[in-house]
């Protein structure tokens, strides 16, 4: 998936008809007619259904349109950081991170990082990492510490941080809390109760989609949204049930986090391009995220 396929989507999406979309894009209506069958056909998903002559968003197509947008709006500010950098001289870093998976990185690693390169901007995007791996296979970013169900990537190089795991997530005032601390979760207490997914691009949502298949449950999906961030959030003003990293307990507010049977487990990574040649402050910025992770095992 290219941003260029993004822009295909929303143009469709924006002017409702693939003739009126082909026209603002400069392409022939059966060349943007073929690009939508690959996108569906690479989601097994209808993006659109003609509605009065019209093409309409499907509920899939309102998701992947959401996730283009956002991925848009990230790929524009760092094009204003970039803008901003060769203006000021100064060299950057683009790191791409989740707060939730890197809870001290502004207040342990930022700082420590600042004293080593105090002339070096390090520049920060929050992205699942759908985001990242297009933005560091591109050379569009750095650094990135993702979560991952992969053990290596044909053009990323990974090295592992820690293991991390994926809990279920309830309001603290939820009924079955007391049930759940004396038997464990069990989802089948949970049906007809609304559900908060991630989007369908992100690795999350995948392992939500095994963890669901495995337990033969099937949600009632309030929503599917790319922010865990906004997950936790959603569940701690009592908006539904989402699953979340274990170390969102620490951070939200408002939340219960409880352990899924079996265990749901999957591996935080630094990743880099395999193409890229480190610098030093790329490999300070490395060594201080190991060094992190190691005191926090230890602790």
């Amino acid at each position: 998936m290219t941003f260029q396929t993004l822009d295909y989507i929303i143009a469709i999406a924006e002017e409702k008809s693939i003739s009126k979309a082909a026209d603002r894009l400069l392409l022939s209506q059966p060349a943007l007619s073929r690009q939508l069958k690959r996108v569906e056909e690479s989601l097994d998903a209808k993006l659109f259904a003609r509605e009065q002559n019209e093409m309409r968003l499907t509920d899939a197509g309102k998701i992947y349109v959401n996730g283009a947008r956002s991925i848009q709006n990230i790929y524009e500010r760092a094009l204003n950081d970039i803008r901003k950098l060769s203006q000021s001289g100064r060299h950057q870093i683009t790191f791409i991170y989740n707060n939730i998976l890197l809870p001290d990185f502004s207040t342990e690693i930022l700082p420590d990082f600042r004293k080593l390169h105090p002339d070096i901007v390090l520049s920060t995007i929050n992205g699942n990492a759908f985001v990242a791996k297009d933005y560091l296979s591109n050379g569009m970013a750095d650094l990135a510490v993702v979560a991952t169900g992969e053990a290596g990537h044909s053009m990323l190089e990974f090295l592992p941080l820690r293991e991390e795991e994926l809990m279920l997530a309830l309001p603290e005032t939820h009924p079955v809390i007391p049930d759940f601390e004396q038997h464990g979760a069990d989802l089948s207490m949970l049906s007809g109760e609304p559900f908060i997914l991630n989007q369908h691009n992100s690795f999350f949502h995948s392992l939500e989609q095994n963890i669901l298949a495995g337990l033969s449950f099937l949600p009632d999906i309030l929503c599917e949204i790319s922010d865990i961030n906004a997950s936790g959030n959603m569940v701690a003003n009592g908006k539904g049930i989402a699953f979340l990293p274990r170390s969102a307990d620490v951070q939200l507010h408002g939340c219960r986090l409880f352990s899924l049977k079996p265990r749901v487990t999957f591996q935080i990574v630094i990743a880099y391009s395999k193409s890229n040649v480190l610098t030093k402050p790329v490999r300070d910025l490395i060594l201080l995220l190991l060094k992190q992770a190691e005191s926090r095992q230890t602790a």
